[in-house]
Order: structure tokens, then C-alpha cells, then sequence
């Protein structure tokens, strides 16, 4: 048989196979054998869609609603939806819809529901300065400084005496000396202030000096000054008393997140440092920008929202390079350093180790 009659025989076996000219529908109309593919229907739904469809999810966390009362108030943490939706596709955990909504964990711990209020006191830091005795003799001569007025910290006033900053750029006037003195001189300054001047001061905390600056010039009526380091924008922090830390169960180094102002203006501050012990008396310490920014004033009250302890400091690393410069600088080797093993040695052959 030639190609063409092994079509034409091709076509009338399939023909024949899927028509049955003596079969009919209720129409009259010629079926084949085979009957026509119907999509099934599907399967009535019973009651909520499966753990493990995508219907299962709330999307109300993703595109919050505008109606609040039904949007929940926090997302799940990715993680645990995750791991709750494949330990319910496996039959093996809770449905995803038990985990969706539940608060992602945070780095602060809020505050119990029945705790009492924690109001403190606000207490705004205008700039002024810290004085060693070195630099108060340079500056004022041999007098010690007078008290203007004793300041809410125990033990500490504002002096009568005020000295003028000269930076890159400008000066700033009657800088307020805060005594007493101080084993280094430490001028707080806010960030507008760093502006005037033309500098660029590191926030930390009072009395952490490592990072400061210098390139600023003191002058008062008996000399002046060149600090080649000392320039900081105070961190914002609030002293607590021992009392008051045992009572809301605070340590020094703490962070806070806490709720300053009213109306338009409110704002909540987080990284609040706490500065608790002997020698402290409760109050937050805002400088003027931070106070404008929040419309504080000094005597208003705060709020602490929220808080987180403080982690494990890290240990400063010393170079045999670092133990040059303190023994320079007279200083000796902070206590909880790690040092290098020639660090050690040069440390120990110049005496500035303390162990």
C-alpha cells in the first residue's frame, strides 16, 4: 500500500472509532464513544479554608484595614509564620491561625499592664562645662570657683564663672562652668551648638571621653585653653536615685524608651541611658534641642514607656601601639581590656598594668 492509502485507511479506522451513528442524546445530536471532558465541580467548602492555604493567612497585618478595631495591632514575627505553617501542612503543630497575630518579640520589655505610673522629672541641659583643676587655674587663676546656685544632683552647682568656646567656624558666649572639678575637662554642647562652632562631637555619655574631640580653644579672664579632646553632645539619660532604681527595678546602663511632651509636639525618646548609684537624684536630662524638638521645659514631666537591660560591655582591645599612647597620656590600662601578648609586656615594663 502506498502512503497515501495508508492515510486514507488511518482516517476511516478514527472516524469509525469516534463516531456511533446510532447513538443519540436527548437532543437527538450523534455522541462519540468517548464521552467529552467536564471539569469537575468543586468541593463544597465546610467552615474555614485549611491551615496550610494561602487563605489561611489574615492579610490584615500585610494591608491593615481602615477600620482599626479589625486590623491587629502587631505583625507575626516572619519566622514563626513560617515554621508554624509548615509544622501544619505536616500535620504536626498548631493551625497558622493560632500564631498569626501574636507580638513579635522586641528588644525592650513593655512595662506590665498594672504597674504604677513612672513620671519623672524633666530636667533641660543648656551647654557648659566641666573644669579640671588644671584648666579652672589657667582660666580663672588660683582661686577655687564660686557657687551661683547649687544644682539638683547632689554635689554638683553651677559656678558664677562662665568661659567663651572659639571653634573653626564661630564662638559661643558664658559658657556656664559646672563644678565641682573634674579629673578632665568635658564640654557638653548640643548639636546646634556643634554648628556655631564648626565641629562634629560624638554623642556619649558624660564622662566617656574616648571618642570626643578637641579643635576647640577656652578662654576666660586669666588664659586659654586648647582641648584636644573633651568635645561631646551629652547622650540623653536619666539619673535615678538608689531608691528609685530599686523601686522600678533599674540599673545603671539601661536603656529606656520614654514619653516627653503633650499635643502636636509629644514624641517618645528611645536609647535613654540610665545613671543610677549614690550621687544621683531622679531626673531626665534633655539638652535644648532635644527639649524644643519634644516642647519640654524643665520641671515638666516624662513618662518611662518601655525599657531593655543593658548587655554585656565589650571589652576594649589593647595594642602595644595603644600602650604607648596611654603611657603618654599618664593613663593606665582600663581593667576589663583585652591586650595582645606584646601589648602585656610593654604594659608590664612600664608599670601602667594593674594586674
Amino acid at each position: 500500500m502506498t502512503d497515501a492509502e495508508l492515510d486514507r485507511l488511518a482516517e476511516i479506522i478514527a472516524r469509525a472509532l469516534l463516531e456511533r451513528p446510532h447513538a443519540s442524546d436527548d437532543t437527538g445530536r450523534a455522541t462519540t464513544w468517548l464521552p467529552t471532558p467536564v471539569r469537575p465541580m468543586p468541593p463544597a467548602r465546610g467552615g474555614e479554608p485549611p491551615s496550610w492555604s494561602g487563605a489561611a493567612q489574615d492579610l490584615g497585618d500585610v494591608a491593615p484595614s481602615r477600620d482599626r478595631d479589625r486590623s491587629p495591632r502587631f505583625r507575626a514575627a516572619t519566622a514563626d509564620l513560617t515554621r508554624a505553617t509548615r509544622a501544619a501542612a505536616a500535620g504536626k503543630g498548631p493551625p497558622v491561625e493560632r500564631n498569626a497575630h501574636a507580638p513579635e518579640r522586641r528588644l525592650t520589655r513593655q512595662r506590665p499592664a498594672n504597674a504604677p505610673a513612672f513620671d519623672v522629672r524633666v530636667g533641660v541641659s543648656n551647654r557648659h562645662i566641666h573644669l579640671s583643676e588644671a584648666d579652672a587655674r589657667t582660666l580663672f587663676g588660683s582661686g577655687p570657683l564660686s557657687v551661683a546656685r547649687l544644682l539638683n544632683q547632689p554635689g554638683q552647682f553651677a559656678a558664677a564663672e562662665t568661659v567663651a568656646a572659639h571653634g573653626p567656624k564661630g564662638s559661643l558666649e558664658s559658657i556656664r562652668v559646672v563644678g565641682p572639678a573634674r579629673t578632665e575637662t568635658q564640654l557638653e554642647i548640643a548639636l546646634s551648638d556643634a554648628a556655631v562652632l564648626g565641629v562634629a562631637p560624638p554623642v556619649a555619655t558624660s564622662g566617656s571621653l574616648a571618642d570626643s574631640i578637641g579643635g576647640v580653644t577656652l578662654v576666660g579672664p586669666a588664659g586659654r585653653v586648647e582641648l584636644r579632646r573633651g568635645v561631646i553632645v551629652a547622650a540623653r539619660h536619666l539619673h535615678l536615685s538608689p531608691t528609685d532604681a530599686k523601686r522600678w527595678g533599674l540599673r545603671d546602663g539601661d536603656r529606656l524608651d520614654v514619653r516627653c511632651g503633650v499635643g502636636a509636639r509629644a514624641a517618645t525618646l528611645h536609647d535613654v541611658v540610665v545613671r543610677a548609684g549614690v550621687g544621683h537624684a531622679t531626673e531626665l536630662h534633655l539638652d535644648s534641642d532635644e527639649a524644643r524638638a519634644v516642647g519640654v521645659a524643665t520641671g515638666d514631666t516624662a513618662t518611662v514607656v518601655a525599657w531593655h537591660a543593658a548587655g554585656p560591655a565589650k571589652r576594649p582591645l589593647i595594642t602595644e601601639r595603644d600602650v604607648v599612647r596611654l603611657a603618654r597620656e599618664g593613663a593606665r590600662i582600663p581593667a576589663n581590656a583585652l591586650l595582645t601578648p606584646s601589648a602585656r609586656d610593654r604594659a608590664s615594663a612600664l608599670g601602667i598594668l594593674d594586674r
